[in-house]
């Protein structure tokens, strides 16, 4: 695999910038509100040991899918990418709001398409769909707003991981590119099992790939992570390093347990006791900040926030 990896002035990451600002703007005046803007879905206190979770993600033409794909596979997507937040906070969705810009042409099939989509997601997931809106718009544009719930005890944030916590992913990584960001499946059984069964001790759902992601953790907990190249699960035809690490919308689960709990769940797996396959690919650490990586071949490289980035 190439080791081609450059890091790219912090300046020009303009995503996290914009949300930062706006994280500024918008501090909660309502005491309920646990988590704010900046993990994967916001976190307001709910009744009975329950907090709700809050996300909406918006889906663009010539951004997050080709014109001309298929709408069913784009109104799936739509909300798995919701779903997928959800289960990265160790929650079950359950309600959705979905909003739709139709261009004209072909407007009947397109929106029949769409929510034959929406509809396949939901019923798989148990989700309730109870409102939205539609407006014309010169192009296809679909957003998603989830609720879900989660046992105040078992909610894991991306903010707390520790030095010494084991890093695992829930599976292969790279090749989104290749249609696999319009199919895949969002981790939910995975994350309930890990929760119900584990210290989780923080977690985050792969949209942005792995270099990218795994730096927001490690930003949030402040704290470093050091990660191995051949530990690294890669999607089958994936020839490169960088796109494991780069090419985004893996949607798979990167999560931290504290010592115990990786022996744990790593002699489930050895002993076929575990439901699910995980993969150890590193260590947080408190020796640096930011993410390093063990090459193939020994050498240690930065890994910067590189993967994709609207702006």
């Amino acid at each position: 695999m190439e080791n081609n990896i450059t890091e790219p002035s912090l300046k020009k990451i303009k995503e996290v910038v914009l949300i930062e600002a706006i994280k500024k703007r918008f501090k909660p005046m309502n005491k309920d509100v646990i988590v704010p803007i900046g993990d994967d879905t916001a976190v307001v206190r709910g009744g009975k040991g329950k907090c709700l979770l809050y996300t909406a993600d918006m889906l663009i033409e010539g951004v997050h899918f080709k014109k001309g794909e298929d709408p069913k596979k784009i109104g799936y997507k739509a909300m798995a990418v919701s779903v997928s937040d959800i289960a990265a906070m160790g929650g079950e969705p359950k309600y959705a709001l979905v909003s739709v810009g139709l261009p004209q042409k072909n407007v009947d099939k397109t929106a029949r398409g769409l929510y034959d989509g929406i509809r396949l997601c939901a019923k798989k997931f148990s989700i309730d769909v109870i409102g939205g809106d539609t407006n014309r718009s010169q192009k296809l544009v679909i957003d998603c707003f989830m609720a879900g719930v989660v046992e105040a005890k078992r909610l894991v944030l991306r903010s707390t991981a520790k030095p010494g916590d084991f890093i695992f992913v829930s599976g292969p990584l790279g090749g989104s590119l290749e249609g696999r960001h319009l199919s895949f499946e969002p981790r939910v059984k995975e994350a309930r099992f890990l929760v119900e069964n584990f210290r989780v001790s923080s977690m985050i759902d792969l949209s942005d790939g792995l270099g990218t992601d795994l730096n927001r953790v490690a930003g949030a907990s402040k704290t470093g992570a050091l990660i191995f190249e051949n530990k690294i699960p890669v999607s089958r035809g994936v020839k490169t390093i960088r796109a494991a690490l780069f090419d985004g919308e893996d949607f798979e689960l990167l999560f931290t347990l504290p010592k115990l709990d990786a022996f744990k769940l790593l002699g489930m797996m050895n002993a076929r006791r575990a439901p699910f396959k995980f993969f150890s690919v590193g260590r947080m650490t408190d020796l640096f900040n930011g993410v390093r990586m063990v090459t193939a071949d020994g050498r240690i490289k930065q890994i910067p926030c590189a993967g994709f980035k609207h702006f």
